[in-house]
């Protein structure tokens, strides 16, 4: 489980990175960018009030933390689908 945690997360940090993301629905999209990057150091509340702002809808923690759940499984999944050494 470790090994695939830490190879998702040389996909997502790699050059495939955008074409996973963008196979996302815009609200997964959203939720993993809050939880990547410079906003993964930020408070919740913050990361909140970022993804209000770009999707133009509100969000509470529940929903944030199924989205970037539900995001995360389809990332493992695209990322087993394409098979190790495919990078």
């Amino acid at each position: 489980m470790t090994e695939l945690k830490i190879d998702l997360r040389r996909e997502l940090i790699g050059h495939v990175r955008s074409e996973l993301i963008r196979r996302l629905t815009p609200d997964e999209q959203a939720a993993v960018e809050a939880s990547t990057g410079d906003m993964g150091n930020k408070p919740e509340a913050v990361k909140l009030g970022w993804l209000k702002m770009r999707t133009r809808e509100p969000w509470t923690k529940q929903r944030y933390a199924l989205t970037v759940g539900r995001a995360l499984k389809k990332l493992r999944a695209m990322v087993e689908e394409r098979g190790p050494g495919s990078v």
